[in-house]
């Protein structure tokens, strides 16, 4: 009985080790199955991942390379902007040049055309230079004539002068509209001035002058005395508007 019990414990124990022997081996062969699955698709993970580091790599080959082809593409640009704008100023340039020349152009034939018509005129070049050379010495002859109509005129003016002193009679003597000068020493007690103007400026004897100060007449001024550089004239008592300063302006009067 006790063998019996020992082979029919024996019995289930070995029927308990191979069904736990099974249950291990079909577990074994499951966990090498996944490992085995694991393995494969590890080495095609690390296969895409070499793959796709490869792709990423030639990507990055790509974007380098049109990155380059956009920076050269950008400098050729400027270089082409560069240059449009040098050619526009050339442009520019050659159209004002051209511009300039066609109003010399314009200005030449005009003065041709004129010139053409003078010549219709008044004859050749040698003709023309012959009226100039004629014209030259009419001119020069009438310079002369108003030199000495001057000097003829300045001694009538100094006789008319010494004639008034001897005679009393009034002298209106014209002096040049030019004229200017200051007064540089006053007499008040003798109505009196020293000016600044003499002969070489062309002041003479009686020609009458106003005096002002700033905007405002203060007298007028008949010259008794001319010397070299310097008058003394007398103080016109009917046009005294204020006495008379050192420094006040002088000009010829109407």
């Amino acid at each position: 009985m006790v063998r019996i019990l020992l082979f029919v414990t024996v019995l289930a124990l070995g029927g308990a080790f191979y069904v736990a022997f099974s249950e291990v081996q079909g577990k074994i062969n499951t966990i090498t199955e996944e490992r085995d699955t694991a393995q494969n698709n590890l080495t095609q993970t690390e296969e895409e991942l070499a793959s796709a580091k490869e792709a990423q790599e030639k990507a990055e080959d790509e974007r380098d390379a049109a990155q380059a082809q956009a920076e050269s593409a950008v400098a050729n640009l400027r270089n082409t902007q560069q240059a449009l704008a040098a050619q526009r100023q050339r442009a520019d340039q050659h159209e004002a040049t051209s511009k300039e020349l066609q109003a010399q152009l314009v200005q030449a034939t005009t003065f041709v055309e004129s010139w053409r018509l003078f010549q219709q005129a008044n004859g050749t070049q040698d003709q023309i230079r012959q009226k100039l050379n004629s014209f030259r010495e009419v001119d020069s002859q009438r310079a002369q004539f108003l030199a000495e109509n001057g000097i003829l005129l300045g001694q009538i003016e100094k006789l008319g002068a010494e004639l008034a002193r001897y005679t009393g009679a009034p002298v209106k003597v014209a002096l040049p509209r030019t004229l200017q000068g200051k007064v540089t020493a006053v007499d008040a007690q003798f109505d009196f001035v020293v000016l600044d103007i003499g002969e070489s400026e062309g002041a003479r004897e009686h020609g009458e002058l106003l005096v002002s100060r700033g905007e405002k007449l203060i007298g007028k001024l008949r010259i008794l005395d001319v010397k070299q550089d310097h008058s003394i004239a007398n103080i016109l008592p009917d046009w005294k508007q204020g006495e008379i300063q050192a420094g006040d302006l002088v000009i010829v009067g109407n």
